[in-house]
């Protein structure tokens, strides 16, 4: 029953999350702009296409791909129909040692996140979570956040152009 209930919640937030033109959906059904660290870019490709450029251009940064998840999976499970959507987590050890190195509490923060989603219009969208967010809580990672910022907008722009 817990497994269940952190289905429902996590499909909740996935449906949430991804609303065309880079909205974000409340609970009073009121359509809010997305925080400005996320970033939201449009793909020129198709869901599968798109997928597997992220993860080429990823393993080209000399990254590695930790895991895929598909959520379309878990919310056929709470029985959600959607189109395409994955999560793509990447990093590299060579980052997480700097982190380690200068800021232990920060390395909660890794490894870092695609969420790739076809929308009902056919069109895809890209979304991740701007590095230096994730790690502006902590001293000493400020170079480290700009570097990991520059790599995922590089990464993104593979399947913009």
């Amino acid at each position: 029953m817990k497994s269940r209930v952190s289905i429902i919640l996590f499909a909740s937030a996935l449906l949430m999350l991804f609303q065309p033109s880079g909205l974000l959906r409340a609970q009073n059904k009121k359509m809010m702009k997305a925080p400005e660290f996320h970033v939201l870019t449009k793909s020129n490709y198709g869901f599968s296409d798109t997928v597997e450029l992220l993860k080429a251009s990823i393993e080209e940064q000399n990254l590695m791909i930790i895991n895929e998840v598909d959520p379309q999976k878990m919310l056929r499970l709470v029985g959600i129909k959607t189109k395409g959507m994955r999560q793509i987590f990447f990093f590299h050890p060579r980052y997480m040692k700097r982190i380690y190195e200068t800021n232990k509490q920060a390395s909660i923060e890794p490894p870092l996140k695609f969420v790739v989603m076809e929308m009902p219009n056919g069109k895809v969208m890209v979304r991740y979570i701007r590095p230096s967010h994730k790690l502006s809580p902590y001293m000493g990672l400020d170079d480290l956040a700009r570097e990991l910022d520059e790599l995922t907008a590089t990464i993104a722009k593979s399947v913009t152009e």
